[in-house]
């Protein structure tokens, strides 16, 4: 917000009394609120536009021609969680600023479920020194399925009400159906805390439709970013909930519903652009929010409204738009300049009127953090892993029918299918010939021992296992292979360095990458991050992986809340009715307890 001293200093300046700091001059100005393209100057003061006029001429104390390139206002996304670009704040900046973003609308629960509300903290001691913008949404669910996961932290009621009232929150973070349906009081009443604040509150309407979707909707939520067809969006939109169109490392949402935008020739008005969880080397190698940008550009959206899905649409949406999202007067002066609109590559980024990133690599001083031992010791076992943690009974003699969950190609939603397996010994097997995997989540905070077991299709291991601390959003251990012994190896490597992805091969330790900070970032610079996962996720070739992220995919199948099946360290969930089920199919599915 402007002080009074601000203001004035505006005034001043845009009356030619005082010096502005800086003239970008010759440029043409892409006008998102007019959606006009024309030559002009833009003169910046204290990090805000001052004048756009191209009639005004007034002194600065530099001035950087821009050669006729076009200006266009700082990217923002709409909804992530750094937490799964595996990078920290830090040094997230050397991979989302350069490709054009300057303000981040963060959902922390994913260190929130591993540390609490002190965790969210941490991430945030140096946001204000870091070259790019963050806004938090505040954490509504950390659990995100209380009864049905282990988590390593809780965030109260009384703690998220305290931070809706944090400078820097900006909403109240996605809340998943169950808690409206269900009418759970500490959900409505933090629902009620964000509204009596003006502050919106972020969806997560996976999988809902009709009656349900409307009674969601009329509770307060403002938008989702789980939409998977054209048909779920237009749906959301009639109920005026805006929609974040979603482009991550493995739910590839943008070609699909912009299509269905373009066809049916839907306004743009209420529709903006997130990544979600987008992998640091994906981030690198195809871009952040100008990806998203780019390639709906590409399936016939004029870039005028591309660029205004990625400013200030989203401004607008979280009601920021007199701070960022615009380059206009009073605004703060984050600003691309850009060669083509066409192909959205900016040669130089302005965050606030700094210039701090150019031909594509950040310029601007680097910041390090310390962050504190104990969010870097987050792996206690209750009990040990063995091989025997992963065995799975059955009174069958020779075959049994089992719930899987099959893998759905870029989505993190999944299909439930029922296969039967072969059963040894009283216990039941893996098909690695049908690709038919054992899968368990293993409970990591020291709490309750508990280990989740169930089988999974669609990784296509031949020999071997991969494990992960990231597993959402209760981040215990989730580990697919092909036998107990190697997913037993697997796991207690994740433990033997706190936190991490590990990958094994004929009872070996062929490849680990560490996360140290919650079990879920690197502590590393961006480029060493991305050659090390990079490098991880061609090793996983080796064993037969088939997937193009198979460490983002497996940190999704834990998901309790993302149809159609997940699974936790608690068991085997039926999504949509929140439901605990056996991963032995037995009486016709009459072994169901609800919570």
């Amino acid at each position: 917000m402007k002080s009074y001293l601000e203001i004035k200093k505006l005034i001043e300046c845009g009356l030619g009394e005082v010096s502005c700091d800086l003239k970008l001059s010759n440029v043409n100005l892409v006008n998102v609120y007019s959606e006009e393209i024309y030559g002009t100057n833009i003169y910046i003061k204290d990090g805000r536009v001052v004048c756009i006029d191209p009639d005004v001429k007034l002194e600065a104390e530099k001035s950087i021609d821009c050669s006729g390139k076009y200006a266009i206002p700082g990217f923002i996304d709409s909804h992530l969680h750094i937490e799964t670009t595996l990078l920290s704040p830090e040094a997230l900046s050397d991979v989302i600023v350069p490709k054009g973003t300057t303000t981040l609308c963060a959902d922390l629960m994913e260190i929130a479920n591993v540390c609490g509300i002190d965790g969210i903290k941490a991430l945030l001691d140096s946001i204000e020194k870091l070259p790019y913008r963050t806004y938090i949404e505040i954490p509504s669910r950390v659990p995100t399925a209380p009864g049905l996961e282990t988590t390593g932290g809780v965030v109260e009621l009384e703690e998220v009400i305290e931070a809706l009232s944090w400078d820097e929150t900006l909403s109240l973070g996605e809340l998943d159906p169950s808690k409206i349906l269900f009418k759970k009081e500490e959900y409505l009443k933090k629902i009620e805390a964000s509204l009596s604040r003006r502050k919106i509150i972020n969806g997560h309407a996976i999988g809902i439709t009709g009656r349900d979707l409307n009674v969601y909707a009329a509770s307060g939520m403002s938008d989702d970013h789980e939409c998977v067809s054209f048909e779920e969006l237009l749906e959301r939109i009639r109920l005026g909930m805006d929609v974040f169109i979603r482009e991550g490392s493995s739910e590839r949402n943008v070609e699909k519903l912009i299509k269905g935008v373009v066809d049916k020739k839907l306004s743009f008005e209420h529709l903006m652009f997130c990544t979600d969880d987008k992998h640091a080397s994906d981030i690198k190698n195809e871009g952040h929010i100008n990806y998203n940008v780019n390639k709906a550009i590409s399936l016939g959206v004029s870039p005028i409204n591309a660029i205004q899905m990625a400013t200030i649409n989203a401004a607008k949406h979280f009601r920021v738009e007199d701070e960022i999202g615009s380059i206009t007067p009073g605004r703060k002066a984050d600003i691309l300049i850009v060669k083509s609109l066409e192909n959205i590559q900016p040669s130089m980024v302005f965050f606030e009127g700094k210039l701090v990133a150019e031909q594509e690599n950040l310029i601007s001083n680097k910041v390090s953090s310390e962050y504190p031992s104990w969010i870097k010791n987050t792996v206690k076992f209750k009990t040990p892993i063995t091989p025997e943690s992963f065995k799975i009974n059955s009174k069958c003699n020779d075959t049994t029918f089992v719930n899987v969950i099959e893998l759905i190609k870029d989505q993190i939603i999944n299909k439930w299918i029922k296969v039967k397996l072969p059963v040894k010994g009283g216990l039941i097997q893996n098909d690695v010939e049908e690709d038919i995997l054992k899968l368990a989540v293993v409970e990591r905070y020291g709490k309750t021992g508990g280990v989740g077991i169930g089988f999974v299709k669609g990784f296509n291991i031949k020999d071997g296992a991969l494990a992960s601390s990231v597993s959402h959003d209760h981040h215990n251990i989730v580990c697919v292979g092909t036998d107990d012994y190697n997913m037993s190896i697997a796991v207690n490597e994740i433990k033997d360095i706190q936190g991490g992805f590990v990958l094994v091969k004929q009872g070996k330790v062929i490849g680990k990458m560490l996360l140290p900070i919650g079990g879920l970032m690197s502590d590393h610079d961006a480029d060493s991050v991305i050659e090390e996962i990079t490098s991880l996720n061609n090793l996983t070739h080796e064993i037969g992986c088939t997937l193009a992220a198979p460490f983002m995919t497996l940190s999704f199948i834990s998901l309790p809340t993302v149809p159609e099946l997940g699974l936790t360290d608690i068991g085997l969930i039926d999504v949509l009715k929140h439901e605990i089920i056996s991963t032995e199919i037995r009486d016709n599915e009459k072994n169901r307890s609800k919570l």
